[in-house]
């Protein structure tokens, strides 16, 4: 999970995968347009956001690719 958002968005929900993904955030000099991006382990972009990171899209798209978070 890469989070480009001034507000680090997703960090606190990115930790219900904590140990299945790795979350980063901070500035970038070019963000493409994205807010944030969540990366499979093979180099594939499996969900990107823009402008503003929505948790509920991340989530689904953690979930397909990840297993269901840990409460």
């Amino acid at each position: 999970m890469l989070d480009f958002s001034p507000d680090r968005a997703l960090q606190v929900v990115s930790k219900g995968w904590e140990g299945r993904i790795r979350y980063a955030g901070g500035p970038v000099c070019d963000d493409l347009g994205s807010s944030a991006v969540l990366v499979r382990p093979d180099g594939i972009v499996a969900w990107a956001s823009a402008p503003a990171p929505d948790r509920d899209p991340f989530e689904q798209a953690a979930a397909r690719w990840f297993g269901p978070p840990r409460n």
